[in-house]
């Protein structure tokens, strides 16, 4: 790991706000596959499609558009590591810097992939960086990641770094998500019904 690295991961976190509010407003996906989790196997004894049956997603060159690609983990059906939260769903920032951003976060196993703002990020939460995330962030730069799951957190290490950057958890039926030194609550929408995208939308807004 290189000081010219570590400083470049460290000036993307600040900046990450600004360059936030910049972006148009995101939309959230449409269709039922992607606000429903995939149902789980009670062990992965039983489990018929483990996580690392499943290929590893990428960012598609230049993001992947306004469309949300299809989940990644669909039809795997590895239980949960037992000290990683359920944060699967489709989550919408309420309160903090990044007030408008939508992700979607799938969990399977040790495995997690977040979609968002154009990017895919999927890694293994085992603490290794050649199993983390090594993708690009919203703007094309080189991103290498390791990910933990500790005390009901999932903790990302940009460059392996000792302390972790990036961290998110529960806080009853939210989500936490801290961006180096930014705080942002977050709550799951709910599958749009009969195409009535904009009133879920507005809902989380009002809040």
């Amino acid at each position: 790991m290189t000081l010219r690295r570590v400083l470049s991961a460290l000036v993307s976190v600040v900046l990450a706000p600004r360059r936030h509010r910049q972006r148009r407003p995101d939309v959230a996906p449409q269709g039922q596959e992607h606000y429903v989790p995939a149902a789980l196997a009670v062990d992965s004894a039983s489990a018929q499609t483990p996580a690392n049956a499943i290929p590893v997603a990428t960012t598609p060159k230049g993001g992947w558009g306004e469309t949300w690609p299809a989940p990644v983990l669909a039809g795997c059906d590895e239980p949960l590591a037992d000290e990683a939260p359920d944060l699967r769903g489709v989550w919408k920032v309420v309160d903090g810097p990044f007030v408008g951003h939508i992700e979607r976060i799938e969990q399977a196993g040790r495995r997690v992939v977040i979609t968002a703002t154009g990017i895919i990020h999927d890694m293994v939460a085992d603490g290794t960086l050649e199993r983390g995330v090594n993708d690009v962030d919203p703007n094309g730069g080189a991103v290498s990641v390791a990910a933990r799951f500790k005390d009901g957190r999932l903790d990302l290490f940009p460059n392996n770094m000792r302390r972790a950057v990036v961290t998110r958890y529960l806080d009853g039926d939210e989500m936490v998500w801290r961006y180096g030194p930014y705080r942002n609550r977050l709550r799951r929408l709910e599958a749009p019904t009969d195409g009535v995208q904009t009133e879920l939308l507005k809902e989380a807004d009002d809040v």
